[in-house]
């Protein structure tokens, strides 16, 4: 509980933070024009409520656990997001149809698993973004502030490194063939999804320390 109280608070509040800002980087990434309004911003909040605090309910104990029996911690961070991500890939996948404006009636339990080895892949950016954040983190004091710097500085360097695999996995989700992707379009929505990933993970890792210290 001690790791599961403040994991499923940081999801709770990082989504209701974020949700705006992943509707419109998802369909941006997938050249969607949509007009926008305070309800479609926040569609497929119910799934992502579901989602990510249950991510993360699951990394932060398992990364503890892991690193604890002295595993590398960049080991300890991709098995424990890659662990994380099967169990709540089908809520991730149905968020995307939402803000997309697919239907999710007839969606089969394969394709709820859609994009799961893109996926797979993209959680090495753990391996990147975890121990750059612990290493900063061992620097600073435990501030509010330094949290958001040294998330911002450690989600920014894995994000240029892996962000091309996020539109891969989005691409698969919807459908597309991935062949037909142009190299320029690796890249496409990065800006925004930096602009959604720093206070995402800002508001995740700041809510996750602050109930920690609570409790």
């Amino acid at each position: 509980m001690e790791e599961i109280v403040p994991a499923l608070g940081a999801g709770i509040v990082s989504t209701f933070i974020c949700n705006p800002l992943d509707t419109i980087r998802i369909n941006y990434q997938l050249n969607k024009q949509i007009t926008y309004s305070i309800r479609s911003l926040y569609s497929g909040l119910k799934y992502g409520i579901v989602a990510v605090p249950s991510f993360w309910a699951i990394y932060f104990p398992l990364y503890k656990k892991i690193k604890e029996t002295d595993v590398p911690k960049p080991i300890a961070a991709y098995v424990s997001c890659c662990t994380a991500s099967t169990f709540t890939t089908p809520f991730w996948v149905l968020r995307q149809r939402v803000q997309t404006g697919k239907e999710i009636n007839n969606v089969s339990l394969i394709n709820c698993y859609r994009g799961l080895i893109p996926t797979y892949i993209l959680n090495l950016n753990f391996t990147v973004q975890i121990p750059v954040y612990e290493y900063l983190k061992d620097k600073t004091n435990n501030s509010t502030f330094n949290t958001f710097l040294i998330t911002s500085i450690s989600k920014t360097i894995a994000t240029c490194i892996f962000y091309p695999f996020d539109t891969i996995r989005a691409k698969i989700r919807n459908g597309n063939n991935i062949k037909e992707i142009k190299l320029g379009e690796y890249y496409r929505g990065m800006t925004i999804y930096l602009i959604r990933s720093i206070p995402y993970h800002a508001s995740v890792f700041c809510t996750y320390e602050f109930v920690k210290n609570l409790i």
